[in-house]
């Protein structure tokens, strides 16, 4: 009988032991997915860390991405909102040269001009606005908001207006007069058709007064890997980076010497 008892309390010591190792296994089974979750939002939170160190631009106008959509593109903007045109920043203003091309554009910039379709330098007044309204339809009418809080009064360029108002400004006359001198009146295409040299934006030579160009749109390389664009009716003329840009393109202009 006691041989048969201490079969019976081996055989239950044994039982309990297998039943006790099922249950710790069974506990870590449950734990695992536990432990993975985890580890996954200690993942997602790295990522979120991560993503808020990311500089996330604010109260930024929607069109100011028409060239990146959805991106950032960064600008620089100059520090004066006058209308004049600095006749004592150039050698000669009857004498159109690349170095006078940029010091035109870093006017342009330093001075704040905004951008209306069409337009080339002038001062933007009811009369010009209408104009343009009646002469570009939607394209200038969509905007006319955020053109009368920000540019009337001011002068105002397109893209290729900027380049075109030094061209067509008469130093005689001390303004900007329609198809002045030898500088034609072409849109972005035309200045890329029109240009006596070209070539890929990565081989872009460092020759300030150059102009960099994509399809639709166009700016002034003033050096050191920066160009000043007129970009949009929100943004104005601006400073921006080369590499930042989807420039295609780099050209001489027409009827300018370099």
């Amino acid at each position: 009988m006691k041989a048969d008892f201490s079969v019976k309390q081996r055989v239950r010591y044994e039982v309990l032991a297998i039943c006790l190792l099922a249950l710790v296994a069974a506990v870590a089974l449950l734990a695992r997915p536990l432990v993975r979750h985890s580890e996954a939002e200690a993942e997602d939170g790295d990522q979120i860390q991560q993503a808020s160190s990311v500089p996330v631009p604010m109260e930024i106008p929607e069109d100011m991405f028409e060239w990146k959509p959805g991106q950032y593109v960064h600008v620089e903007r100059g520090s004066s909102t006058s209308n004049d045109i600095d006749e004592s920043l150039f050698d000669d203003l009857s004498k159109k040269t690349a170095d006078g091309l940029v010091t035109w554009a870093q006017m342009a910039w330093e001075n704040q001009w905004g951008y209306v379709w069409g337009t080339f330098g002038t001062v933007l007044d009811e009369d010009l606005l209408q104009y343009k309204i009646e002469q570009f339809g939607k394209d200038v009418e969509d905007y006319e908001a955020i053109i009368r809080e920000k540019w009337m009064g001011r002068r105002t360029v397109d893209c290729a207006g900027l380049i075109k108002s030094y061209g067509w400004y008469d130093p005689e006359q001390h303004g900007i007069v329609y198809c002045h001198g030898d500088m034609p009146d072409i849109g972005t295409d035309g200045f890329y058709e029109a240009a006596p040299d070209k070539g890929p934006i990565d081989t872009l030579p460092e020759i300030p007064g150059l102009l960099v160009y994509a399809d639709g749109h166009i700016g002034v390389y003033v050096g050191d890997g920066w160009a000043i664009e007129a970009i949009s009716h929100a943004g104005g003329v601006v400073k921006t980076r080369v590499a930042d840009r989807p420039w295609t393109y780099w050209l001489k202009s027409p009827a300018i010497t370099y």
